[in-house]
């Protein structure tokens, strides 16, 4: 028994990473709580499922495909490109089908990104009120009031305006927009949870230069989104190819802006 005590495996002290240990990865210490991404993943996929099932099903390839080949077909029997030999008139019939089954098809890889987009800044959102939170735990008494909304104005406008948290490839839309996130957070999306209103995001826009162009068409039809330079909430109607202003506080429809 004691030869057997005195083999290497019973040995105490030294790493525990030898033979088949070597192949397990060492234990994380978890004292400062999972990453930002670990915590923000789960969310953000949940945000997605639930705007997708907002949505509703939308048109699937084999669908876009067989449009396609239905309305080649067709334009093939017209006698679209008659003259050109068999395969000028097949290329001429399916012309303009396939340039319809691109678009559509891109159409919904943008709404596709746009979705997987906007879970996963609402989840960076909630997020960012988590962060608040803990703040306000750490810094007030237990017996202090929640936060008001002049507060958390306050904190958030000065989060946003923090000079060592802008890059020098410059900031994030919310630095660019210090006052309009910090209403829209504190004031705007309480009152539109209020009178039932969802807002599904801010507007999606792209960085050009020192510019930022908002993407209209990147907008979901139909669904809600705050426009931070106007502080206005916005819908898109694609039907009449309009942007649909309303009043942030009491949802008022204020006026119809042609899309170009």
């Amino acid at each position: 028994m004691s030869k057997i005590l005195k083999r290497p495996m019973f040995r105490i002290g030294g790493s525990a990473n030898d033979g088949i240990m070597s192949m397990a990865a060492p234990r994380k210490n978890y004292q400062e709580g999972s990453t930002r991404e670990q915590r923000l993943m789960p969310r953000g996929e949940e945000n997605v499922r639930f705007l997708e099932k907002f949505l509703g099903q939308g048109p699937s390839v084999s669908s876009d495909l067989g449009d396609l080949l239905i309305s080649g077909g067709l334009n093939l029997l017209s006698g679209r490109g008659a003259g050109k030999g068999t395969l000028g008139a097949i290329a001429e019939s399916y012309k303009e089908p396939y340039q319809a089954f691109s678009k559509a098809r891109a159409g919904e890889e943008a709404l596709k990104r746009q979705i997987r987009l906007s879970g996963a800044t609402q989840a960076m959102s909630s997020d960012e009120a988590l962060e608040l939170a803990k703040i306000k735990a750490k810094g007030e008494s237990a017996f202090q009031k929640e936060y008001s909304p002049e507060r958390q104005y306050y904190e958030l406008y000065k989060e946003y305006t923090d000079p060592g948290k802008i890059s020098t490839f410059g900031g994030t839309i919310q630095q660019e927009y210090p006052s309009a996130f910090s209403e829209y957070i504190a004031y705007i999306k309480p009152s539109a949870r209020k009178q039932g209103i969802n807002i599904i995001d801010v507007i999606p826009s792209k960085k050009e230069g020192k510019d930022r162009r908002f993407q209209f068409d990147q907008m979901v039809a139909g669904g809600i989104y705050f426009k931070p330079d106007t502080k206005k909430l916005y819908q898109r109607d694609p039907e009449k190819n309009v942007l649909i202003e309303y009043d942030p506080y009491s949802g008022k429809k204020l006026r119809e802006l042609p899309l170009k």
